[in-house]
């Protein structure tokens, strides 16, 4: 401590209180523009600081991060123990959806444009696990994705939209009406899982952190249901973060408990069967994940998210706002082009690596035996329909046409 105090360069310091001064003013400013939208402002340009360098499109990957967990059920004979790993799975997975532990933390991520595609692979024993998503819809905004491996017949196609709303009492909330459907190929089996709300809290003192808030269900085409409920701080700052309680029913006796996990989904779980005996503990930050891969920015095609936005990227790890904002302008003004032209020449954009559907026969199913009356009458227009995944082949022979492989 004496030896920083012997450093201590009045220039820098300076330049220090120079840079949370103005990172304060933005910040007042941004809460002025969320506090006078009103309903969604998604669309809101945020400070630099307050923005992850990346695109949302990349969430959906943290659904495989733990990647020998996302495709254990393959490997499990009992089919109670294959939702138990699903939903395992999906606990352990909420951490990196919020990013929550990294610098980027409930910052906000950069808004998809129509037509941007975030493709890339985690490599594994058993084969890669291949990521396709696209933004498919702009009004309203919607992502789809796919995550495939081959070896094990382990799949999940989801399409999500996003509805952001802020107050100055309760933060940012992030609503993500829709949900996506593993598919288990070796036991012909599948699962759907709703998306949680995002809330970030603490942004008005610029100490933003994640919540979650549900409840958030998985239903599983054998009968097996489970209902995650979340619960963290109060506005008074009462109780811990993070914290979920889940419970795991068959539909034949929703009352009967058989499994319950509990505890903090970015720490601590354990899970106890209908008797009260510990069957599974564990820490998420103990599970093993693994990192994705992408192509080299320079060898990826404009519409390809990180290429599309990495000027955009480079202000954001800058700090430079101008940077940011020229940049993210351009692209827009560029989009907004693209769809003049279209409709000059009368032609509609259509989706690359997903079929828009007007029913979903398995997504209904499955939602029919969610005990809450608000996913049994989803409506499919909140995700600008349902959205099909064209094929591992068909999309693989497409990227090759793109990037002239």
């Amino acid at each position: 401590m004496v030896s920083s105090w012997l450093d201590f360069q009045p220039s820098r310091f300076a330049a220090t209180m120079t840079h949370l001064t103005s990172n304060m003013a933005q910040l007042k400013d941004f809460l002025s523009t969320l506090a006078s939208v009103k309903g969604d402002v998604s669309e809101v340009t945020a400070p630099p600081f307050v923005l992850a360098p990346k695109s949302s499109i990349e969430i959906p990957a943290a659904w495989a991060a733990c990647h020998d967990l996302f495709l254990q059920p393959a490997r499990e004979s009992d089919p109670a123990k294959r939702a138990l790993l699903v939903a395992k799975n999906y606990i352990c997975s909420l951490k990196r959806v919020v990013g929550e532990g990294t610098q980027d933390a409930a910052k906000k991520p950069l808004n998809p444009f129509l037509g941007e595609m975030f493709i890339a692979e985690i490599q594994g024993e058993e084969g890669p696990t291949k990521m396709i998503a696209e933004q498919v819809s702009h009004h309203p905004p919607v992502t789809a994705c796919t995550l495939y491996n081959r070896a094990l017949g382990i799949s999940s196609v989801g399409y999500v939209g996003q509805a952001t709303t802020f107050s100055p009492i309760n933060g940012v909330r992030v609503q993500q009406p829709g949900f996506a459907i593993i598919t288990d190929e070796r036991h012909n089996e599948k699962h759907l899982m709703t998306m949680p709300t995002i809330l970030v809290k603490g942004i008005t003192v610029g100490q933003p952190y994640p919540e979650l808030e549900g409840p958030c269900y998985i239903s599983s085409s054998t009968g097996y249901v489970t209902r995650i409920e979340f619960n963290g701080k109060t506005k008074f700052g009462l109780g811990s973060k993070n914290r979920f309680h889940a419970e795991m029913f068959h539909e034949s006796d929703p009352n009967k408990t058989l499994f319950e996990a509990k505890g903090q989904w970015t720490g601590d779980v354990k899970v106890e069967d209908c008797k009260g005996e510990m069957i599974d503990q564990f820490n998420v930050d103990h599970i093993q994940t693994k990192n994705i891969s992408v192509r080299p920015v320079e060898e990826q095609t404009p519409f390809e998210s990180r290429k599309a936005w990495s000027k955009v990227v480079e202000g954001i790890k800058e700090g430079d706002i101008n940077k940011v904002s020229t940049h993210k302008h351009a692209l827009e003004e560029s989009q907004r082009e693209l769809r003049r032209a279209e409709e000059r020449n009368g032609r509609k954009w259509q989706s690359m690596f997903f079929t828009q559907l007007q029913s979903h026969d398995d997504a209904l199913k499955l939602l029919a035996k969610i005990p809450d009356e608000n996913w049994k009458k989803f409506d499919l227009k909140m995700t600008a329909g349902a959205w099909k995944f064209v094929g591992g082949n068909a999309a693989e022979d497409l990227i090759k046409r793109l990037r002239g492989a």
